[in-house]
């Protein structure tokens, strides 16, 4: 199993969102933790949302 990072990281950035492929699910964790696990239909529901806009409000300021 292979854990893939962004290429591109913040600098204000003290972790990473990491996600991989392990049989039939999708893993997504912090580089500091445990993973939670999800099915792909359900992360590509995720990225979709995320490429829509609809979680803006969470990094207002960050970058």
């Amino acid at each position: 199993m292979r854990w893939r990072r962004p290429s591109q990281l913040s600098t204000k950035a003290v972790d990473a969102v990491e996600v991989a492929l392990d049989d039939h699910r999708v893993l997504i964790r912090s580089s500091w933790g445990r993973e939670v696990r999800t099915t792909p239909g359900a992360f590509a529901d995720f990225v979709e949302a995320v490429r829509r806009g609809e979680y803006d409000d969470l990094i207002a300021g960050v970058r």
